[in-house]
């Protein structure tokens, strides 16, 4: 396996995890809408990964809007920057816990955007990038290291050891 792919890896990793830490704090909100400590300590978790994860998206969309401004715009330039100007930026995910209501319908409301503007955005970013083969961009932009691997994985394990009886990440 190339260095490029282990970065893709980590990167496919990370955005499932997003869609699974926000569908499973969602499902939790819906089995009990009241609240109660094991739903605060899920919800919690749920946005300390969340509030990590989806500003690491956002710096390498700011990092790769950059590095393709300082090339020569190619197809792939031009896609990657076009993607960028999408809808579905982790920090309007974000905005969805913070709009106010019920923690139930901003639960909601998250899960929804990240499955649906944000995972298209995340997509189309994707396959903008599919055509770069050059392992300094993908370094340049990705951000990942041994240090945000571990933080990735110790955040996403405090997430699945707050999931009360009967919900699952999926």
């Amino acid at each position: 396996m190339n260095e490029i792919q282990v970065l893709r890896n980590q990167l496919a990793t990370e955005r499932r995890h997003v869609r699974e830490v926000a569908g499973a704090c969602a499902a939790a909100h819906l089995k009990a809408p009241v609240g109660g400590a094991a739903l605060e300590r899920l919800g919690d978790a749920c946005t300390e990964y969340l509030g990590c994860v989806l500003a690491w998206f956002d710096q390498r969309d700011e990092r790769l809007g950059e590095l393709y401004a300082r090339v020569p715009a190619g197809d792939a330039g031009r896609g990657a920057v076009a993607a960028l100007e999408l809808r579905g930026r982790g920090c309007e995910a974000l905005g969805r816990l913070a709009q106010g209501g019920g923690a139930h319908e901003s639960w909601q409301a998250l899960a929804q955007f990240i499955n649906g503007a944000w995972d298209a955005r995340r997509a189309a970013v994707e396959t903008a990038l599919l055509s770069n083969a050059r392992v300094a961009d993908w370094r340049a932009f990705g951000g990942i290291d041994a240090d945000s691997v571990y933080r990735e994985r110790a955040l996403y394990a405090r997430v699945r050891a707050a999931l009360p009886e009967g919900v699952e990440l999926a």
